[in-house]
């Protein structure tokens, strides 16, 4: 059994702490964590009628009936309820002036091994008595106690005590916990060990299974056909955390892999935002176990007041809406026009998929495909301003000050590239886009390799592989200027032969002004989508601002990393007509280029509002 408890209800209940675990052991961090939680809650439920949230969920508290009425083992939340009753305890007198009728019982704790311990809570032995010192367990709690009271008598909490207990004992906007229930034919034992040792199975997911799937929640007379469909209900459950583990699947919806325990919480986590928002439960999104609550609650919603049993009629509407939602995110990731267009969307943040679920149900196929068209014209479209105050064009954003631009468009290009080519497998990876991050800008032409001249061996052979370039361009240049390649070639072999750190970067810079001279290439132009393209950061550096011809060597031969198609033709000189030469990148180079990407950006701009 699975409910949220307010810890009121506890009230009535004794709670044994059986032997397989350790003692009370929190510090002054955990305490005081939980102390300033419970007042950030109780003041947000002050402050704010229409943001109140009804609960601050605590962990999970797994329990175990035992053969006595109200009492229970505990198998797992003895700190978070050891804690909470230390806090009731020191707010007594808060309590009986506040709360009257509840300032005398509260839950019972007690150690199975520790027949002293029950006492030692109850009779308060822990704030007067000398015995902690000889007990390690009463002196954890005893320290506990002093942080607690320390806690409350600092000035900056002046006002806790009334606001806490509130909170603690309201039953409108209270302190809850989502209490575990299991069979008494559960191995306790083993279930505690799974707990902690890092297994921890109480997630929302596992947390949602158990709401949603056990059995003994269902009419008994009907619990065979119940239990058919509940096991196709958990087999469906299973194809759908399979299919969003396949990381290209994951990875096209989210930027994250460790986001959720469980990759099916992405489709509940849409479901309880949405919920949470249509049936006004106001649940705090920050607050633990959120999606799990909001599920509990929309389901009590669905039930016949007056039925504590399921219908499988609810869950049915509720599982349903779950597939419902996977097969549309399935059926994108399928369809090669809206893997790219919502890919892109997504890569960028610029939508959520909650925004796309409901754009995807407002809207007609056509609809929703300009719609993302006219989403992705509104994520590139340039708004930005030069330091005079005058707009920006694809032609003037440049690498210092808009580097977000140039990334979005860069990618933009690369996508679109997929989205014409639609032969079988032809695909923009997102997953290798996310995962290896491949949001460098490199200059395609080099700038000054300023990092190299740490390193006198990466020195020498950036400046081996400048002369190589030097020397086959050379073969092509008229009388005059394979005179100055020819001055410039002679430099380097002196250098090389007498290698002397502080004189790199002089003749490195004096190389790249060579290159960009015979290149046509102003200095304006080297920052701007004229010479820019994707790489990842490790691909970035491995290039080490290398002339043209070696980056392409390096891209085509080395590097073991994913680069984007766009920045492959870009090197191969794909985009030039009449491609003269491999060895620089030339003026008709980057017109051509420029012009394709200028193309893409103006055809998705034109659908933007």
């Amino acid at each position: 059994m699975i409910e949220i408890k307010p810890i009121k209800k506890l009230f009535d209940y004794k709670f044994n702490i059986p032997n397989y675990q350790r003692g009370y052991r929190w510090g002054e961090q955990e305490i005081e964590e939980l102390l300033f939680d419970l007042f950030e809650y109780a003041k947000s439920n002050e402050i704010d009628e229409i943001k109140r949230s009804k609960f601050y969920c605590l962990q999970p508290v797994v329990v175990q009936e035992t053969k006595e009425k109200n009492e229970y083992e505990l198998v797992d939340g003895q700190q978070r309820l050891t804690t909470i009753y230390l806090i009731l305890k020191y707010l007594k007198d808060v309590r009986e002036i506040m709360f009257p009728d509840d300032s005398t019982n509260i839950y019972s704790l007690k150690y199975q091994i520790r027949d002293a311990s029950a006492d030692f809570l109850e009779k308060e032995l822990y704030k007067y008595g000398s015995s902690s010192k000889d007990n390690i367990d009463f002196y954890y709690i005893s320290e506990a106690y002093k942080v607690i009271e320390n806690w409350f008598n600092d000035p900056k909490n002046n006002g806790a005590k009334g606001k806490i207990i509130t909170v603690l004992l309201n039953s409108q906007k209270n302190v809850s916990v989502i209490w575990y229930q299991i069979s008494k034919e559960e191995n306790g034992i083993e279930l505690f060990t799974r707990l902690n040792q890092g297994k921890i199975p109480l997630t929302d997911a596992e947390l949602i299974k158990a709401l949603l799937l056990q059995s003994d929640r269902y009419l008994i007379e009907k619990k065979e056909l119940y239990d058919k469909r509940l096991f196709e209900i958990a087999s469906e459950w299973d194809e759908i955390e399979k299919k969003l583990n396949d990381e290209r699947f994951w990875y096209f919806l989210t930027e994250d892999s460790n986001v959720f325990s469980s990759k099916i919480e992405l489709i509940f986590k849409i479901l309880a935002q949405k919920w949470n928002k249509e049936e006004k439960f106001k649940i705090d999104e920050k607050c633990k176990h959120f999606i799990y609550i909001v599920f509990d609650q929309h389901l009590k919603n669905m039930r016949n007041a007056d039925s504590k049993c399921y219908d499988i009629a609810d869950v049915e509407t509720v599982w349903n809406e779950v597939t419902m939602i996977f097969n549309q995110f399935y059926y994108w990731y399928t369809n090669h026009t809206l893997y790219h267009y919502i890919g892109y969307l997504i890569a960028v943040s610029k939508i959520s998929l909650s925004e796309l679920w409901e754009l995807s149900k407002k809207l007609g196929k056509r609809e929703f495909e300009n719609k993302l068209k006219s989403k992705i014209g509104e994520a590139i479209r340039i708004t930005a301003k030069d330091n005079r105050g005058c707009e920006k064009t694809l032609e003037t954003i440049n690498y210092n000050d808009d580097k977000e631009y140039l990334i979005n468009i860069l990618l933009l290009f690369n996508v679109d590239s997929m989205i014409q080519n639609e032969y079988e497998n032809s695909r923009f990876p997102f997953y290798l886009y996310k995962k290896e991050k491949i949001t460098s800008l490199e200059h395609i032409h080099p700038q000054n390799p300023e990092s190299l001249d740490e390193n006198e061996e990466r020195a020498k052979e950036w400046i081996k592989q400048q002369k190589e370039t030097l020397e086959n361009y050379k073969t092509m240049q008229s009388d005059n200027e394979k005179e100055e390649i020819d001055d410039q070639i002679n430099e380097i072999d002196e250098f090389l032969q007498d290698y002397e750190k502080d004189k790199f970067s002089k003749i490195s810079e004096k190389i790249i002004e060579l290159s960009s001279k015979i290149s046509d290439f102003s200095d304006e132009e080297k920052h701007t989508l004229y010479n820019l393209a994707l790489v990842n950061k490790d691909t970035n550096s491995s290039l080490n601002n290398s002339f043209f011809d070696v980056k392409r060597n390096i891209l085509k031969n080395k590097t073991k990393k994913y680069v984007p198609i766009c920045t492959l033709r870009a090197f191969e000189k794909y985009y030039s007509k009449y491609p003269k030469e491999m060895i620089f990148w030339s003026s008709e180079d980057r017109k051509g280029y420029f012009s394709a990407i200028k193309e893409v950006y103006e055809k998705y701009c034109s659908f933007a509002k």
